[in-house]
């Protein structure tokens, strides 16, 4: 007659592996972990058993070893402080890496820098990281003085929902307390600027210097930067498929250095009369020489471009003008021919889609909603022109023949020399 109380629980010897199981079933779970060796196996099973035995007597519930990892997780989760997460896991990546794993340029680098500061200075900063409410952000936002400004201030959010967003994705948090839209920035004066017109825009090229003059239509038809007008060389410019490389900008020291984002790096097709341009640019230069350059043929560095640009743009009565306003006019003129949000996005070449929507409503606004409109009428609704309506078309062409005939003779003096 067997006499005792039954063993809790077996370990089992598994020869294959040269391990030791410990096992044990308790309110239909079946527990198991495997050791190395038979005595670690048997004092698990014993520290499990007096867990068993407290819940029969109800001194204290029992829990899977699983269970029990988690909570102790989550403990441990509470005890880490926001600024530890953001400093030891977010920023090292973060103010030096774009997403695409490419190393910022430094002015990128230091606003990143600038951003993390006025992070740090939120008054939950050393908060716990899941201890931090949606009312916490919102009284944060709630002072823009607190950032200097609106830009800083949404800047700085974005940062803190990219912390959470980390954070959520990597179980540190259960969800993100940044449930609330960006603050809203209002449009910069150079946003402002009204496009320039082709009248103003040759004007402008008539009144810079012969070797920086084509720097006009490559960021008004192209849509370059200033920083990469100034580095395009020679052997980015393909004259059989009439296409552009872009892969450089200005790195501020008379170099070369990445375009702004990976989306601004492109081969951009170029219409007939500007290729023409380039070509005359290039024409007798070396592959690595540069397209637009000093009056000397070297390198030309933005601001003095931008100067050359300044002094032309009051001549032609637009002293409000921007380099970087060409590139509003280029989308201007794009969707004035008929581009999609979907074709100035990947025309402006911009990371951030946002900034394409924003160029696209302005270019598509009033005015462009009054052309279709009008157009439409033109095409559905009987029209009986006025005496004024005639008369201005006639004036107008006129005015397009005497154009054409001006340079047919222009053309057949050139072919007889």
């Amino acid at each position: 007659m067997r006499t005792g109380k039954k063993p809790f629980g077996s370990v089992i010897h598994r020869a294959d592996r040269n391990s030791y199981r410990a096992k044990y079933t308790h309110k239909g779970e079946v527990i198991t972990k495997t050791f190395k060796d038979e005595r670690s196996a048997q004092a698990r099973l014993s520290a499990e058993n007096a867990l068993v035995e407290a819940d029969k007597a109800g001194l204290k519930q029992w829990t899977s070893p699983a269970e029990r990892k988690r909570q102790e997780t989550a403990i441990e989760r509470r005890r880490v402080l926001f600024c530890d997460y953001v400093m030891e896991e977010f920023a090292p990546t973060w103010l030096n890496y774009s997403a695409d794993g490419r190393e910022l340029a430094a002015g990128s680098k230091r606003k990143h820098r600038e951003y993390l500061a006025h992070l740090a200075h939120a008054f939950f900063w050393k908060y716990p990281l899941t201890g931090i409410t949606t009312e916490d952000i919102n009284r944060w936002l709630a002072d823009v003085e607190n950032f200097g400004g609106a830009t800083p201030r949404k800047k700085t959010f974005q940062l803190l929902k990219a912390v959470y967003a980390k954070a959520v994705a990597e179980g540190a948090v259960t969800k993100s307390p940044v449930t609330m839209k960006a603050p809203a920035v209002p449009k910069s004066r150079q946003a402002q600027i009204p496009p320039a017109t082709p009248e103003e825009l040759q004007e402008i090229y008539a009144n810079m210097p012969s070797t920086t003059q084509i720097s006009v239509w490559l960021g008004a038809i192209l849509d370059l930067r200033i920083g990469e007008v100034v580095s395009l060389q020679v052997q980015d410019w393909n004259s059989k498929t009439q296409t552009l490389r872009v892969c450089h900008s200005d790195d501020g020291q008379g170099g070369l250095k990445a375009t702004k984002t990976a989306t601004s790096n492109t081969t951009q097709p170029v219409p007939p009369q500007l290729a023409k341009l380039i070509d005359e640019a290039c024409r007798g230069k070396r592959p690595t020489d540069f397209i637009v350059t000093c009056a000397d043929g070297s390198h030309i560095t933005p601001n003095r471009l931008r100067d050359h640009f300044n002094t032309a743009k009051v001549k032609a009565g637009r002293p409000d003008l921007h380099f970087h306003t060409l590139r509003a006019t280029s989308i201007t003129a794009a969707v004035a021919a008929g581009a999609s949000l979907k074709d100035t996005m990947t025309w402006g070449r911009h990371a951030d889609a946002q900034t394409s929507i924003e160029r696209y409503q302005r270019a598509s606004g009033t005015e462009r909603m009054r052309e279709i409109a009008n157009g439409i009428e033109d095409t559905l609704m009987p029209h009986e022109p006025t005496k004024e309506e005639l008369e201005e078309q006639i004036r107008q062409t006129k005015k397009r023949l005497a154009d054409l005939e001006s340079q047919l003779d222009a053309l057949i003096l050139h072919q007889n020399k």
